[in-house]
């Protein structure tokens, strides 16, 4: 019986993601066009979310909200055309601003939306994050949604940490902004173990995708010329300077995704 409620509380909570994100989509004043939502169901104890912690890349689950057992990642992609809107230039494309402001307000209302229907059914449950805790002293967020979206294999890592969802077969996925609730309930099987070495090869790798300097990245003359802010070199980025020209664009928020010049490199 404990399994069939879950099941149904899961269901409800797709489908009422689903329709926050077409109620938002609906307002008068919301220009940008997104794909559909994706949601994925994490357990908390993955033993990847050591590994992040330990080499100080993300805050820990537990840490968060101790009695979370599940995490509940959303992923809402962008428009395609958003992306190409934001390759010229050294300011990000208006296009591309709309989809950092809009994407932010949709992921905090569905992260609301989860909670509500997590509270119909009585499970507890707390938000990750703030959805805008940007340490400066850390060059990141103190809590990745974007992290536990790799995690949960929702989304692969690119340049400064840019996240892509999964595509098609042959197809790259879209940018777009990822979030999550944790919960109590037991939403997600216990995650499989894995030896030292496989996890320190995923984090090695997950360092290299993103390109920062001291990870074995090789940037190429096209990727550091794109960057405005000189923070792309041969070795890869350096993310005080990428902070740096980002607070120019967002002074509370300088994540690399106000000004995603570099975004486009992912894969390459």
């Amino acid at each position: 019986m404990e399994v069939d409620v879950s099941r149904r509380n899961m269901r409800d909570i797709e489908e009422n993601v689903r329709r926050t994100v077409e109620e938002f989509q609906a307002k008068a004043e919301v220009t940008t066009r997104f794909k559909d939502p994706v949601i994925a169901y994490l357990s908390t104890t993955h033993p990847l979310f050591d590994t992040f912690f330990a080499r100080g890349e993300n805050d820990h689950p537990k840490k968060i909200y101790r009695p979370g057992n599940t995490l509940i990642v959303h992923y809402v992609p962008w428009a395609e055309e958003i992306i190409r809107s934001n390759q010229d230039g050294d300011r990000p494309s208006q296009a591309w601003m709309d989809a950092d402001r809009d994407s932010l307000h949709l992921a905090m209302a569905i992260n609301q939306t989860i909670r509500k229907t997590l509270n119909k059914v009585g499970r507890l449950h707390s938000n990750t994050s703030s959805m805008i805790d940007w340490d400066k002293d850390l060059h990141r967020y103190s809590w990745s949604n974007k992290i536990a979206g790799f995690i949960a294999g929702i989304g692969t890592f690119g340049p400064a940490g840019s996240f892509r969802g999964c595509g098609t077969a042959g197809s790259p996925g879209s940018f777009g902004r990822v979030g999550s609730v944790s919960t109590a309930a037991l939403y997600a099987p216990e995650a499989e173990p894995m030896d030292s070495a496989a996890l320190e090869a995923v984090f090695a790798k997950v360092m290299a995708d993103c390109c920062f300097a001291g990870s074995g990245a090789d940037c190429t003359e096209e990727m550091i010329a794109a960057c405005p802010g000189g923070a792309i070199g041969p070795m890869g980025i350096d993310r005080a300077k990428c902070q740096a020209h980002c607070a120019k664009l967002d002074p509370y928020v300088p994540a690399p995704e106000s000004c995603g010049k570099c975004f486009r490199f992912a894969g390459r």
